[in-house]
């Protein structure tokens, strides 16, 4: 099928081969059939496809086709996929061999497809077939030098060549350059032999074992880094008839492309020894970059074919160089793009300058367009303007005043290249000129001519969109603002967060915008249609210039893709301090707004040792009875880090209960694992609501919550929290789903749940028994408020299930009669007191073992293994001392019915009666059912349905024991008995008497041996 496309003219030659007499042809779907070139002789960012048939010229495709195969590969490999030719092809709707030729053009990018292991078009082929080598002589199997050893090796060849006479009078007579040919380095490139070079130094071959310089004849144009090393050439040939100027590369004949290490290609970083104008100069390639930084002595960055945007490693690289230098910031720095004459008219030139434009913005550099008036190509570049003495004609524009001189279809191409940018019909308020104020401009009427324009204010203020953010979880996105008043001074403006659904009113936008930044901000009438109108054409402008979309943050610290957000720094899953570009959050300030929650404040700047001044201090105040107990509340906030992780894996995290006398350092070792977070004090839960309770888990992620000194009244709310929290229970109060998100730790003058055998099961409990050392406070307070810089070292740590898990077969073995949770909560946070010890350096293995073995004797010793039946007979034992259970639902059953003979076979529990007692006393304390205790007693061998009698009523009962405890005689001496109750057969449970042990005691009556002892008597 015959491709659209145009042929060659003279008004668009062929992009290749520079070719007008119409044989080439440009296709409509971004590749190029040139007539007249080699593979090897294709301009920076093109990309050789194929031969095309009978040898009759070569396919190529435009950069923009190289750009989004290369952006489509990035999507892939960013989802941790190799980017195979068919995955890009299918990604991107474009042919598969253009992929092809994209990953063999970019061997550094597609390491996968490039090594002779992964290619099947490694093995033999058909006697003349072509090799990709052959059809791709822009790939490289050589190994990539560094920037170093690449300097070392090109000096080496400067040194064995010379300048030659011609190229040295062009320097100097129509370059003007003489005084500074030496410094530059200026030489006359040919192919002779060299020696000590490599043949993986660009531009250099290897035959018959030796090494010789490869490329056209011409003049070496050295381009230079920020260290001002040699790391890489380009050639001004003496025929040019093929084109100006040539990579330095000896690709073609199978040796390395100028391509660096990182993937990109060169740009040459030019200085002068003196240096007078401040700002960074761009100009479109390297021997007019070096005139324009030698006449105007202006750091100068110039990249062929104006490609700044292809390298933005690189280029952010040299900005951050000068940056430095000067002691600024990068955001700072002033750039002067010269734009080359009559580009306005170049599409492809234009996009690279544009795109350059979008990512200096992005960097909040000041860019500066130096301008002349250089609409065609008849007027003078800029080297050739300086040359002239002419460089006074040169001013300075603003990118939008740039913008505004473009042709109507240049705007249109590249501002609105989707049609979705498109927002001409939307008649939106527009900035005034002058003051940061929205309002619509309004021609004035009247019969005179040039009345000019009347200005109708709407609000006094504006913005821009500085990010766009989705929301996460269901939950609301918004756009993040840069707003600035109309009487602020030149250098304040505001950064805001504002949600979506602060958008839909203009009353809701406004008290944002106030509420953020404790400013005022008046309109005047805006609509809410108007407020839309211009978000619409400010989201479409953003997404034009290439912004992306963010996330916003669904809490303070971890967030579900591992990545942990603060509102002063971010820090990746892997433990490294990065940006808002690179992971692709930010920050949601409104979580905070209305819940008053404390923020982390993390240390940036690394401290040397200050883990281990941070245990020794512990170790020091704490004294040897309570550092392991405070070491391990630190090692529980560490592995907290890790909660969600952990909760998803095991389905489970333990509650940490900190008990003690008042005085004995809990709070302060809460503290102080708190500080590893970021937090102190002032993070502590006391009285809380619930709601706000349960949204303080919901909104901090991995950062352990303290709950310190609860109340006694809050005592059995918080062992209903234990529970819960154990196995990350979730609270929904109507369309707001509380999930936690971060461990809980809790302290008290007593142990919590020493009643519940469930709460002991999930709770690790750490006891303080001396009371620390005063004077030692005051060192450990100060290091405690710089340790949060080692947090990216602790999320370095992990969740290493496989190694926790082996601590656990470990501690099973010391826990034979504790809790099958025990074992798994312990080892989750010994493992985390290791490494700690580890990372330290001031705690021992055998210190963590010693008091692990301890926490095991006590978790045997405890009742969190006592059985629901245990506890119900404990129970019936608290209720029989209140004399709410008796003789007329619980008594003990006899093998002759006689007590007095104390041959007891059961105990007999009117359970139907019983139970609604221990509803009524107990409450949410039974964490079971009736039918789990006939379970359990039919197990240990009683009877789950018998009969037997039992007093009457619990009056009568308790009247004749009683009297039988308050002996009475008659006149003479006789003994009154008093008369039993009536007794009645109800249904019931009989529980074996051996299964009653020590407590058989406390159910037998008193009454009995005092009436034994009077008839002895």
């Amino acid at each position: 099928m015959v491709k659209k496309g145009s042929y060659s003219s003279k008004k668009c030659p062929c992009l290749i081969c520079k070719n007008m007499t119409g044989s080439c042809k440009r296709n409509c779907d971004g590749s190029i059939y040139c007539y007249h070139s080699s593979p090897d002789v294709a301009p920076s960012g093109y990309v050789h496809v194929r031969e095309l048939s009978e040898g009759m010229g070569h396919e190529f495709i435009e950069p923009l086709i190289v750009d989004e195969l290369l952006r489509a590969a990035k999507e892939l490999q960013c989802r941790g996929k190799k980017a195979s030719a068919r995955d890009m092809s299918n990604l991107t709707g474009l042919p598969s061999s253009w992929a092809m030729a994209v990953q063999k053009a970019y061997p550094l990018l597609f390491p996968e497809w490039n090594n002779s292991s992964n290619l099947s078009y490694n093995k033999p082929k058909p006697k003349g077939a072509n090799t990709l080598m052959e059809n791709f002589p822009q790939s490289s199997q050589e190994k990539v030098l560094s920037d170093a050893e690449r300097d070392k090796q090109y000096r080496q060849v400067l040194s064995q060549l010379q300048l030659q006479e011609t190229h040295r009078n062009h320097l100097r007579d129509v370059r003007s350059l003489g005084e500074f040919i030496e410094y530059i380095g200026f030489r006359s490139w040919q192919s002779i032999q060299v020696s000590n070079v490599s043949a993986d130094l660009p531009g250099v071959v290897k035959r018959d074992g030796l090494f010789y310089l490869w490329g056209a004849k011409g003049i070496f144009l050295p381009m230079r880094n920020e260290l001002e090393q040699i790391i890489a050439f380009q050639l001004l040939p003496d025929n040019r008839e093929t084109g100006k100027y040539k990579w330095g590369s000896s690709a073609p004949v199978n040796g390395n492309c100028p391509r660096l290490d990182n993937g990109e290609m060169p740009l040459t970083f030019c200085r002068t020894q003196t240096v007078e104008i401040q700002s960074v100069g761009f100009v479109e390639g390297v021997l007019k970059a070096w005139s324009v930084a030698c006449f105007l002595k202006q750091i100068v960055i110039g990249a062929p074919g104006a490609a700044w945007d292809c390298s933005p490693k690189l280029l952010r690289r040299y900005l951050e160089k000068v940056a430095q230098d000067r002691n600024i910031a990068i955001k700072d720095v002033v750039v002067d793009l010269y734009v080359d004459a009559g580009m306005l008219t170049n599409e492809h030139i234009m996009r690279r300058y544009y795109e350059t434009v979008k990512l200096l913005q992005q960097w909040e550099c000041k860019v500066r367009i130096g301008w002349w008036g250089q609409f065609t190509k008849d007027k003078l570049d800029i080297d050739d303007l300086i040359i002239r003495g002419l460089r006074c004609q040169i001013t300075y524009i603003s990118v939008n005043e740039w913008i505004t001189l473009w042709p109507e279809e240049m705007r249109y191409s590249l501002l609105n290249s989707d049609a979705q940018f498109d927002t001409r019909d939307w008649v939106a308020p527009v900035q005034h000129l002058h003051r940061s104020e929205l309002g619509y401009r309004k021609k004035m009427k009247g019969l005179e001519e040039n009345l000019g324009w009347e200005w109708i204010p709407k609000a006094g203020f504006s913005f821009i969109v500085e990010r766009e953010l989705v929301g996460t979880n269901n939950a609301f996105g918004g756009l993040m603002l840069q707003v600035k008043r109309s009487y602020d001074s030149v250098t304040e403006q505001d950064r805001v967060v504002v949600p979506a659904e602060a958008l839909h009113k203009v009353a809701d936008f406004i008290n944002c915008l106030a509420r953020s930044t404790g400013k005022v901000y008046l309109v005047n009438k805006l609509k809410q249609e108007e407020l839309h109108k211009y978000l619409h054409k400010q989201i479409a402008a953003y997404r034009a210039r290439g912004g992306k979309v963010y996330k916003l943050s669904e809490r303070i610290g971890r967030q579900a893709d591992g990545t942990w957000v603060f509102p002063d720094c971010q820090i990746s899953a892997s433990g490294r301090f990065i940006t808002e570009l690179e992971s692709g959050w930010v920050f949601n300030h409104a979580l905070i707004a209305k819940e008053k929650i404390p923020l982390p404040q993390i240390n940036q700047n690394a401290e040397t040792g200050v883990l281990k001044r941070l245990v020794s201090g512990m170790r020091n105040f704490f004294e040897e009875s309570g550092f392991m107990p405070a070491f391990f509340t630190m090692a529980f906030s560490v592995a907290g880090l890790f909660y969600d992780e952990i909760q998803e894996s095991e389905g489970f995290f333990p509650v940490l209960g900190l008990y003690g006398d008042a005085g004995t350092g809990k709070t302060v070792a809460a503290n102080i694992a708190l500080s590893l977070l970021g937090l102190d004090y002032r993070a502590t839960l006391h009285k809380t609501s619930e709601s706000a309770y349960h949204e303080r888990f919901k909104l901090m992620g991995g950062l352990t919550q303290f709950l310190d000194d609860p109340d006694k009244a809050q005592i059995a709310w918080i062992c209903q929290q234990v529970k819960t929290h154990y196995g990350g229970g979730s609270r929904f109060v109507r369309e707001n789903h509380q999930d936690p998100h971060s461990p809980l730790m809790v302290a008290s003058n007593y142990s919590i749940g020493d009643d519940d055998p469930i709460v002991l099961s999930r709770l690790i409990r750490l006891v303080f028994e001396q009371t620390p050392k005063p004077v030692a406070f005051g060192e450990l307070r100060s290091v405690s408020r710089i340790c949060s810089c080692v947090l990216p070292d602790l999320i370095k740590l992990g969740y290493p299930q496989p190694e926790v898990k082996d601590l656990e077969s470990q501690l099973i073995e010391k826990l034979p009669a504790s809790h099958a949770r025990f074992a798994s909560s312990l080892a989750l946070i010994g493992y985390y007191a290791f490494r700690l010890a580890e990372l330290s350096g001031a705690v021992s293995s055998s210190e963590v073992w010693k008091y692990l073995a301890l926490l095991c004797d006590d978790a045997n010793k405890d009742e969190s293994k006592k059985s629901s039946l245990d506890d119900f007979i404990d129970k019936l034992l608290i209720l029989r001392s209140q004399t709410e259970v008796g003789e007329w639902n619980c008594r003990l059953i006899t093998e002759d019915n006689n007590l007095e003979n104390r041959n007891y076979k059961s105990l007999a529990v009117y359970l139907h009666g019983v139970w609604s007692l221990m509803s009524r006393y107990f409450k949410n304390d039974l964490p079971y059912s009736q039918k789990m205790i006939r379970q359990q007693i039919e197990k240990v061998g009683g009877k789950t349905y018998s009969k037997q009698k039992f007093h009457c009523d619990r009056d009568s009962s308790i009247t004749y024991q009683r009297w039988k405890v308050n002996i009475k005689a008659d006149i003479n001496g006789e003994i009154i008995m008093p008369k039993p109750p009536e007794m009645l057969v109800r249904s019931c449970v009989e529980i074996p008497i051996d299964f009653l042990r020590e407590r058989l005691s406390s159910f037998e009556g008193s009454f009995n041996h005092d009436l034994h002892n009077l008839d002895d008597v």
